[in-house]
């Protein structure tokens, strides 16, 4: 399947493979699907405008098209881009919209949220508020059975750990990280777990 293929190639970081696989087939390239695609290649290879344009697109394809996308997940990209960007401001509000917007009982979508939540939290130094939506994101993980948001949340709260200069509570945090990315099957971020580890004192 192509957008399998396009995903793997962002995966592993072949952001230029990706776009040329994915201008290979008109239909999908403007779909919605291949447009988010698109958006995570622009925003990976530092192109925040045009991931912008191509987040605040869908976003509007989802409010007149509800069927065909649900917003808050356009509204959920363009908070990580403007994250990308160093734009916490911005990423912070987008972030708490997101919220506002999906549906009280989707576990996985409000554990990425919080995830993101706690990530932007933890760059403007507000490191309560970061532990907070972390932990949260942790229970919402653990209830939804989701080993590749439970990594992200443990991961999170290891470099909270770091920060606070508490280097046996990083270490714990990273091993449940790779244990639930272990089971997630998720080599990428397993090798930057291992980075992670490395650099603790």
């Amino acid at each position: 399947m192509l957008l399998g293929d396009v995903w793997s190639a962002i995966d592993e970081g072949r952001y230029e493979d990706a776009e040329a696989l994915l201008k290979r087939d008109d239909e999908l390239s403007r779909a919605p699907a291949g447009q988010m695609a698109l958006g995570y290649i622009f925003a990976f290879r530092g192109h925040f405008d045009e991931a912008r344009h191509v987040y605040a697109s869908l976003r509007e394809t989802a409010r007149e098209h509800p069927e065909r996308m649900r917003e808050y997940i356009a509204v959920h990209q363009l908070g990580v881009v403007e994250r990308m960007a160093g734009r916490l401001d911005a990423a912070l509000a987008l972030f708490e919209e997101e919220y506002g917007l999906i549906d009280p009982d989707a576990d996985h979508a409000l554990a990425v949220n919080a995830y993101e939540l706690g990530q932007v939290a933890l760059l403007m130094g507000r490191l309560d508020d970061a532990e907070r939506e972390l932990t949260r994101c942790l229970t919402l993980a653990r209830s939804g059975d989701d080993p590749v948001a439970l990594g992200c949340a443990w991961r999170g709260l290891g470099d909270l750990a770091v920060i606070r200069e508490d280097y046996g509570g990083a270490s714990g945090a990273y091993a449940h990280a790779k244990e639930a990315f272990r089971e997630a099957d998720d080599h990428r971020a397993l090798r930057e777990l291992e980075e992670r580890e490395r650099a603790l004192p």
